[in-house]
């Protein structure tokens, strides 16, 4: 995780606004963000949604791309 330009570990409870974070496979992140860079990231939102289909990320520039 980043946070201040400096990289650093945290516990998932200790992330706040603003913090950009590098998701690892399997990694379960309990926020709401954006794919600044992204290569193949699914997201299992189940306990959100209660669907099971795990949902293909993109990065924000190829969202704003599409819109």
């Amino acid at each position: 995780m980043k946070r201040d330009g400096a990289e650093v570990i945290l516990h998932k409870e200790n992330i706040k606004v603003g913090d950009i974070i590098k998701i690892v496979n399997g990694m379960a992140v309990p926020v709401d963000g954006f794919c600044i860079e992204a290569n193949g990231v699914l997201a299992d939102e189940s306990s959100l949604t209660g669907e099971s289909d795990h949902l293909q990320k993109e990065t924000i520039a190829k969202c704003m791309e599409r819109k």
